[in-house]
């Protein structure tokens, strides 16, 4: 069967129905994936009778019973009819003998036919009255062998005999999924789930329609899409989601005020229809955004002029008010123009910087003669600068071309770029022309110059993947901005510069990020994610300094909230959940991290940087196959935006997720690209992503022990010159399972117990564990078995106080190591890594549950690879797979 994306629980609900002797209505919205679903059990009984009636069809009399005839007529079955009043009534309704069909006979028939088949209605809220009574009377009397699946948009009641099936929208990670099977980006998947409330029809809709919030609502596949959705309403109730639509904070009271006498009704309506959900205190969400913006685009000027009107009045606020007064006027007016440039300066003050844009741009275009064309053109500035500090691209390049239209000067232009840059957030990759374009319009401007430069190091970075070159572009924006006097940008510069410093392993970071403390705070503009105190607490971060990082981060957290960045909070939140699990506090850095990629798909910023915190987390904390699919949207969204950054951090966390689950195999292709990625961007430092110790032991694991022994002796040279603690207590621990492996348990026994002391003294409880499980192995290897269980135990406590509780469970049952023995029976049987690793755990006595938890996989999939196991060894007990083991 095709995989459906997301309905896996519906589509085995509905297997259980079926096979319970139950008829079944799929319910969901227009493009909710009812037909996908019914397609699926279509596939699935090849020889199933399908029904897909349309809108015309309900107004012809046993129009969907003609087509349910004529299949059934192809098979040569109304021939065989008991009766020949039966067969009349067939001919009649097929129109190949005159008059009506009757009514018993007809139903009769119709039963007769149908056996014990399989039953498809798609949209069945259009079957015509009298097919839908011959079929509901069908099914009411027809035998368990009869199967019957129909559907129906939201707001239709089940059909008669039938019981109800909800398919819910699809979540945040399985609409990702879909998009990436559509050949659309990954990292559209928070927009887009926003924009269509997770209805993968108006999603691949709305994906397809461009990256740009407004290009969905213009798109003509996108607005035929939410027609079908407002079709499950009645016009009346339109006229009520408009008002809502215009309204920015809708709520039932809002549109009482506004006239909407039967508001109530109406929601109540398009509640039921999936349009909308209603908040405890009478707040209207709609459920995609993109029917609000399709409203308002496509409401006719009249009705919008009239429903401003409306909204204005029951406004409880000057600027409110403002806004609905201006919404629909185009003449030039420069009182009003004014008004909402001063309304705009306050919202950007009150932390709403989208509205600010929005009021900027609206008091531009009202702008007449009188207005100075250089208030316009800040008004255009404001708007692009407020625009960006919310990713709203759209604004922002609005506010470009009207600097354009204005002929604005050249400097005024450079600006509007670089805010068009800092809105596409991570997506740097194609913003090299316009930061061009900005460095030649800043001509000999000292101040402007710093800025451009410094736009061009953090691209760079991110999307060059080249530190040495952002090292040098943050040089030139501190000598710049020095000239200038700007000491904000000079130590935004020189924060920029400390961090490259830190990657290429340079011993001036320390000092230059010291010098950049000392200079003036950084613009609110420019968000605490680049500041240099939050850089500072990064390095602290790189140090083990958690406890430090730590405090620092939530000192920071409330003010970032408070502000109008959200990448600010993202970024603080997502340090915050690094810091946590790393200091064994898994299940709270579980929550930030997940709280971090619900603010950033909600404000549409890059969505690789979460994914790759909530993988990181979700291995600690969750389960290896939710890690795992973290990872892989962090691998695509990273490389879609050409995030050279966080494309060696997603692969690094795709090996570690391997690693665990002993699919090391895997994990060294996925290590190897980070090495790649970090040589290519001549990151030296170890501290800053620890993949080298993983590396090490994912080769050792995989027979590959010279590489291993290589990379170990390379690293521990360059962090021993650098003082990096944490790293060398990792390959310590990487260098005790080569020795391990080689034979030479002492050694290994000795490099593990310092690892361990060494992950303790720094307070890595998640790392010690690790060195505390490789420790029992070797003390198993050695046959010191009270050593071995007293390491075992202590590394189940250090795991479990951790909050990690797969981890702990691995560690209770992983000690025992393989006899060569049992290596000789893998090998004669064909056994996979996998399949070895749930053999020998099997053959130690361990339930299947307890090798599910500890391999980090589900019971099914145990059950099935010892399923698999017994047919090739031609066994059917554990107590046989003990004696295969060990012959």
């Amino acid at each position: 069967m095709v995989e459906l994306i997301g309905r896996e629980k519906a589509r085995a609900d509905l297997r259980d129905l079926l096979a319970a002797g139950r008829r079944v209505t799929v319910h969901a919205p227009s493009g909710g994936g009812r037909t996908a679903l019914l397609d699926a059990v279509a596939r699935e009984h090849g020889a199933a009778l399908v029904l897909r009636p349309a809108a015309a069809d309900r107004a012809v009399a046993f129009c969907a019973l003609a087509d349910l005839l004529m299949q059934l007529r192809s098979t040569g079955q109304v021939g065989q009819l008991p009766s020949g009043r039966q067969r009349e009534a067939v001919e009649a309704v097929l129109g190949v003998r005159p008059g009506a069909a009757d009514p018993l006979a007809l139903r009769l028939a119709v039963l007769a036919l149908m056996g014990e088949r399989m039953l498809i209605v798609d949209d069945a809220h259009l079957l015509d009255p009298d097919s839908r009574d011959v079929l509901a009377y069908v099914w009411h009397r027809a035998g368990p062998g009869l199967h019957v699946v129909v559907s129906v948009r939201s707001g239709h009641e089940p059909l008669p005999g039938t019981v109800a099936l909800a398919l819910s929208p699809l979540d945040p990670a399985h609409l990702a999924r879909l998009l990436h099977e559509h050949g659309l980006p990954a990292r559209l998947a928070g927009r887009v789930h926003r924009a269509s409330g997770g209805l993968p029809g108006l999603a691949l809709a709305v994906g397809a329609a461009g990256p740009e919030p407004d290009a969905a609502a213009a798109d003509a596949a996108v607005v035929a899409a939410v027609r079908d959705l407002l079709a499950a309403v009645a016009p009346s109730v339109g006229d009520t989601l408009l008002a809502a639509a215009l309204t920015d904070r809708p709520s039932l009271r809002t549109l009482r005020r506004a006239g909407y006498a039967a508001a109530e009704q109406d929601l109540a309506g398009a509640r039921q229809a999936g349009l909308v959900t209603l908040g405890p205190q009478g707040g209207v969400v709609f459920t995609a955004t993109v029917l609000a913006d399709v409203l308002r685009h496509g409401a006719a000027p009249g009705r919008l002029a009239a429903c401003h009107d409306a909204l204005a009045a029951a406004a409880d606020d000057a600027a409110t008010r403002l806004w609905h007064h201006t919404a629909v006027r185009t003449t030039p007016d420069d009182p009003l123009a004014e008004a909402l440039a001063e309304a705009a300066e306050a919202a950007a003050a009150n932390g709403r910087p989208v509205r600010a844009a929005e009021l900027a741009l609206r008091a531009a275009d009202l702008a007449g003669p009188a207005t100075p064309r250089s208030k316009v053109v800040g008004w255009a500035v404001a708007a692009a600068r407020a625009a960006a500090a919310t990713g709203r691209t759209d604004l922002a390049t609005r506010a470009m071309t009207l600097l354009e239209e204005y002929g604005a000067a050249p400097a005024e232009r450079a600006r509007a770029r670089l805010a068009v840059s800092d809105a596409a957030g991570q997506a740097l990759d194609d913003q090299d022309e316009m930061l061009t374009r900005a460095l030649a319009e800043a001509g000999g401007d000292d101040r402007l110059l710093a800025s451009v430069h410094l736009r061009l190091a953090w691209r760079a970075n991110l999307a060059e993947g080249s530190p040495r070159r952002a090292g040098e572009r943050a040089a030139e924006a501190a000598r710049h901005a020095g000239a200038a006097g700007d000491a904000p940008i000079e130590a935004l510069a020189l924060t920029m510069l400390a961090r490259m410093q830190r990657i290429l392993g340079d011993p001036a970071a320390e000092a230059t990020l010291t010098a950049a403390l000392a200079l003036a705070p950084t613009p609110p503009e420019y968000g605490r994610h680049n500041s240099p105190a939050y850089v500072a607490l990064r390095h602290a971060v790189f140090d083990d300094r958690l406890a430090e990082a730590r405090a620092g981060l939530l000192e920071l957290l409330p003010a970032a909230e408070d502000s109008a960045i959200t990448e600010d909070v993202v970024d603080i939140l997502r340090s915050l959940a690094e810091v946590d699990v790393r200091s064994g506090r898994c299940q709270a850095a579980h929550a930030r991290a997940m709280r971090a990629v619900a603010l950033a798909e909600q404000s549409g910023l890059s969505p690789g940087p979460g994914w790759y915190t909530a993988a990181t987390t979700e291995l600690a904390a969750g389960t290896p196959a939710r890690a795992l699919s973290y990872a892989q949207r962090a691998v695509r969204a990273s490389q879609e935006e050409g995030d050279q950054v966080y494309l060696a951090r997603a692969w690094h966390v795709t090996g570690q997720i391997h690693l665990a689950v002993r699919d090391t195999g895997s994990a060294v292709a996925a290590l190897r690209r980070v090495q790649a990625l970090e040589q290519a961007q001549q990151v030296r430092d170890p501290s800053l992503l620890r993949w080298h110790a993983d590396l090490a032991e994912a080769l050792t694991a995989t027979g590959e022990a010279d590489a291993a022994y290589q990379l170990i002796i390379e690293t521990r040279q360059v962090a021993a010159e650098l003082g990096r603690a944490g790293v060398l207590a990792g390959l310590d621990r990487a260098e005790g399972l080569h020795h391990c492996a080689r034979g030479d348990a002492a050694q290994a026994v000795s490099l593990l117990r310092r690892s361990q002391e060494q992950f303790a003294a720094l307070g890595l409880p998640l790392e010690r564990g690790r060195s505390l499980v490789a420790l029992t192995a070797a003390e198993r290897r050695r046959r010191h078995r009270t050593a071995a269980l007293a390491a075992q135990q202590l590394a189940e406590e250090v795991f479990a106080h951790a909050g990690a509780p797969g981890w702990a469970a691995a560690a209770r049952i992983t000690g025992a190591g393989r006899h060569q023995r049992g290596r000789d029976t893998d090998a004669r049987l064909q056994l996979t890594e996998t399949e070895s690793r749930i053999v020998e755990l099997a053959a130690g006595g361990a339930s299947n549950r307890e090798i599910a938890t500890a391999l980090f996989l589900s019971v099914k999939t145990v059950e099935a690879a010892l399923t698999r196991v017994y047919r090739r060894a031609g066994i059917r007990s554990r107590t046989q797979l003990q004696q295969v083991r060990h012959r």
